[in-house]
């Protein structure tokens, strides 16, 4: 995997100078690589007496479709370039996962800007941000129900392109609870071809990575018509931290029959499971200097940043998800074609965990270093079920060109859920009695290595089940007029009906029961308009609406919204070679949830959250050769507006307007660069290089604590022939250490980044 590290940008200190100078003299080496590029495959490209024929341009765009610039997304149900889009959604092709060795989500998502990924240990505690909101993963155009990002496969074995759409998506999109409220993480899956090919391989590296691979691709008629395509992976490593281990394997057949000339169907079955020991962070009082002056930093004795903060006794978590998949596409004429897609999704986890609630109980006055602990007992499972289809006509009036989608999608899911927790005594403000409950778990001192507690699961307090029911029904036109003129107009009529049921045990809690339907218009508008040169301007404005899990206030929730308006331009010049986009934008968020500051367990809906910003991506490609990638954000994500709470806080700080969201850095971005040798002794020789920053970033809500700011870099470097491949990549390059933002649970909690790492990937093609 291409675990990402980093320098702070501090460097004054004496532990990062050296580090800084050699990320400096990458970045001139990147800069130098930069101008050789274009000169090196200039002269590989120009033959001399080469004649025009020998010259076929078509050579060079079949090159170039693998390469790190793709001009589509499936992301809109229909056909349009990206650059006739008014939406930022960036593409992330095969090619630019392979040559950056990324392995996961969070390795491929460091590419676009905006985005704060999860890894795959923190896919039960956190969801992926897009624009400083939560974001959801759809595959294939599908949802896949959860709080968290619990379906990330944690592979990209099966994976043919990833596209990141920015921003809400109700008028085409939806399911499981609704829409996404910030973005979507679109996983677009690998699918069968009518040529036979396979590629068995298996990587290995630090933290005693073991990891065989196998793509195998077999037509199963003469003529190619039925292909059947098998990805599957397996992989056992350790981690950077004490104790902590993982398991997963993922297993997805594929069969296409093509029917006929027009009609195709494609047959999935994608299955997945991650067993770990669950990790719940360090309290970031201890490791991270207090962003205000209210409170003494910590002047305890040294904490072991590696060490394992739970009971290594405590049984794995372990999560299953399986997707059922029937997609058929017919085309009835070359201007009218259907598509029909039915999925069941499963998902089930057990998660068993040892965690600090610092904001009920505090550490110990005699030993700052000890904190209380709970053990934590949550198992839940999911069944969702989706029908979606959708008709796409192309026709001609006038001086414009028409692309209308007409679709509906029906989507029943059904998620049951328990908790079971062991609680301290928990000091609550006036008028609230002091309450005792049952199992004191014990206590951890973080100062003193290889200090745990043995896990005892504690009994299930707390029962949740929610049925929902989406539907919806959608109409889009994209309109193209006097060819520089295009024109995104949409509407979804969305139908949500909850039935929630929540029960407690617990003294302090309150059992719950609504019954809520829900009926909108969500709404889509947007323009592009052709510059010329490769260029275009564009404006859009888009709504989101998404019901709300996991509540537990005393009156039913309202459904969060939100809206987006951005604008900018983009980029698909030939002549430069360069593609991308620049976009400003503005995403409002009402109704959102948070856990009730003086109600543990029990949660409430504060009135607004912002976040607001600039962007840009970009892609030059000026040949095969050469490839270089950049993305920045500046991010603005805050509270706006907040619910008054009259509960009395003797003296408390808990005003949270102007608060930044958490894990969200101001500023943040990546550069990265790709060479490959097109001829000579060195062909088939490839290196990569890439440097990623951002600013400090709040570790929860409360803006108690801030992460450093960071640097980083990644290298890779491989050799391939027709037949066989070797890469050796290196993730932290400059082995530099920092702490990222972990809030589990919502707490002010820290994880060390993982130190340098090397892996080296072997395979072979026949």
């Amino acid at each position: 995997m291409n675990r990402q590290t980093a320098l702070p940008f501090d460097t004054g200190t004496s532990r990062n100078q050296s580090a800084m100078s050699l990320v400096a003299g990458f970045c001139r080496g990147l800069t130098a690589l930069g101008l050789l590029g274009p000169v090196l495959s200039s002269r590989a490209e120009e033959p001399a007496n080469a004649s025009a024929e020998e010259l076929d341009p078509i050579v060079v765009e079949a090159i170039r479709a693998e390469a790190w610039s793709p001009a589509n997304t499936t992301a809109t149900r229909g056909d349009a370039p990206l650059i006739e889009i008014p939406q930022s959604i960036q593409v992330i092709p095969r090619q630019l996962l392979d040559e950056q060795d990324a392995q996961n989500l969070a390795d491929a998502l460091v590419n676009v800007s905006g985005v704060v990924p999860t890894r795959s240990f923190e896919t039960l505690i956190l969801s992926p941000l897009v624009r400083g909101f939560p974001a959801e993963v759809y595959i294939d155009g599908l949802p896949a129900y959860g709080s968290t990002a619990a379906i990330d496969p944690s592979s990209l074995i099966n994976v043919d392109s990833l596209e990141v759409i920015k921003g809400p998506t109700a008028a085409l999109f939806g399911g499981g609870v609704g829409s996404p409220l910030g973005g979507i993480i679109h996983i677009v899956s690998a699918k069968p071809t009518g040529d036979p090919s396979s590629t068995l391989g298996i990587r290995a590296g630090s933290q005693a990575t073991l990891n065989p691979f196998a793509d195998i691709n077999t037509p199963l008629a003469l003529d190619g018509a039925v292909a059947l395509r098998l990805t599957a992976d397996f992989e056992r490593m350790g981690s950077h931290i004490d104790e902590v281990r993982q398991e997963r394997w993922s297993i997805n057949p594929t069969l296409q029959w093509t029917i006929g000339p027009d009609t195709t169907l494609l047959l999935q079955a994608q299955l997945s499971s991650i067993e770990q020991l669950e990790y719940s962070g360090l309290p970031a009082a201890l490791v991270v200097p207090r962003a205000t002056n209210e409170v003494q930093d910590y002047t305890g004795p040294p904490i072991d940043p590696y060490r394992y903060t739970g009971a290594t006794d405590a049984p794995p978590s372990v999560i299953h998800n399986s997707r059922w998949v029937a997609s058929l596409e017919h085309a009835f004429t070359e201007r009218i074609k259907l598509n029909l897609s039915a999925q069941h999704y499963r998902n089930r986890f057990d998660e068993y965990s040892i965690y600090t609630f610092a904001s009920a109980q505090s550490p110990l006055n005699d030993s700052p270093s000890t904190y209380p602990v709970l053990s934590g007992y949550l198992p839940s499972e999911v069944h969702q079920n989706t029908l979606n289809g959708w008709l796409t006509g192309k026709f001609e009036l006038g001086p414009t060109k028409h692309e209308v989608v007409i679709g509906a999608d029906l989507d029943l899911t059904d998620s049951a859920a328990a908790l079971g927790y062991s609680n301290l005594r928990i000091p609550l403000p006036d008028p609230f009695p002091d309450t005792v409950l049952p199992v004191r778990a014990g206590f951890i001192d973080f100062a003193v290595p290889g200090s745990t507690i043995h896990y005892v699961q504690p009994e299930l307090i707390d029962h949740s089940r929610n049925e929902f029911k989406t539907w919806g029904v959608f109409l889009q036109d994209h309109l193209n007029a006097w060819e520089r003129l295009h024109l995104l107009g949409g509407v979804r009529l969305v139908g949500l009906q909850v039935d929630h049921q929540f029960a407690t045990e617990n003294s302090i809690g309150l059992a719950t029961r609504y019954q809520k339907d829900y009926l909108e218009l969500a709404p889509r508008l947007g323009a592009v308009v052709d510059l010329g040169a490769g260029i275009s301007t564009f404006a859009a404005y888009s709504e989101g609406l998404r019901g709300v899990l996991n509540y537990t206030g005393k009156e039913a929730p309202e459904p969060e919204r939100s809206t987006m308006t951005e604008a900018g331009f983009k980029f698909a010049n030939d002549d430069l070679d360069l593609s991308g986009s620049l976009a400003a934008y503005q995403l409002i968020r009402e109704n959102v949830p948070t856990a009730n500051p003086f109600i543990p367990g029990s949660t409430v809906q504060i009135g607004e959250q912002q976040s607001k910003g600039i962007e840009l991506d970009l892609t030059w490609q000026p040949s095969p050769a050469f490839s270089l990638l950049a993305a920045y954000a500046y991010t603005d994500a805050q509270v706006t507006e907040d619910i008054i709470n009259e509960v009395p806080t003797d003296g408390q700080d808990i005003d949270r307007i102007g608060k930044r969201l958490p894990r969200v850095p101001e500023h943040g971005g990546r550069i990265a660069a790709r060479y490959r040798f097109q001829e000579g002794a060195l062909k088939g020789l490839g290196l990569g290089l890439g440097i990623t920053a951002a600013s400090k970033r709040p570790v929860s809500l409360t803006n108690n604590y801030f992460t450093e700011p960071y640097c980083v870099a990644d290298a890779q470097i491989s050799y391939e022939t027709e037949s066989w491949k070797a890469e050796l990549s290196v993730s932290n390059l400059t082995n530099s250490f920092y702490y990222e933002p972990y809030p589990y649970l919502g707490e002010d909690v820290v994880a060390p980044v993982r130190p340098i790492s090397f892996f080296l990937t072997l395979s072979t093609r026949f």
